[in-house]
């Protein structure tokens, strides 16, 4: 199974942290490695580092016409930062992924599966059955 680890940032979170202490939240000196025993497991997918909110677009279709807007307005400090897609036998295992990411001591990650859209998947898509 597939999962979605979703990370978050606040910034009002990290107030008062040294940049070591910073540093050790994204997995300091031991990053390499923890990515390295994830992908050598089969478990680490995709890692996406998210570039902050202020360079993100969203687009809505409104009548029929794409309106683009230059970012997000965000009603909270909290924002999306990074993800990682585990494939794991369970959610206990994702979990524990999710709890050995060392931001997790400041912040939750959500752990979120995944459906496979192939044609079964679409299928129960399918507002008409």
């Amino acid at each position: 199974m597939k999962f979605l680890l979703l990370i978050h940032n606040n910034p009002e979170a990290l107030e008062g942290l040294t940049a070591e202490q910073r540093r050790a939240l994204i997995g300091g000196d031991d990053l390499v490695d923890r990515i390295g025993r994830l992908r050598s497991a089969g478990e680490l997918v995709q890692i996406l580092a998210l570039e902050l909110p202020s360079e993100s677009k969203t687009v809505q279709t409104v009548a029929g016409t794409p309106v683009i807007s230059d970012r997000p307005f965000l009603e909270t400090k909290e924002f999306l930062a990074g993800a990682l897609v585990v494939e794991v036998p369970s959610i206990d295992r994702a979990l524990e992924i999710a709890a050995d990411v060392p931001y997790a001591a400041v912040q939750r990650i959500e752990v979120r599966p995944i459906r496979d859209l192939d044609e079964a998947g679409l299928a129960q898509l399918d507002p008409g059955e």
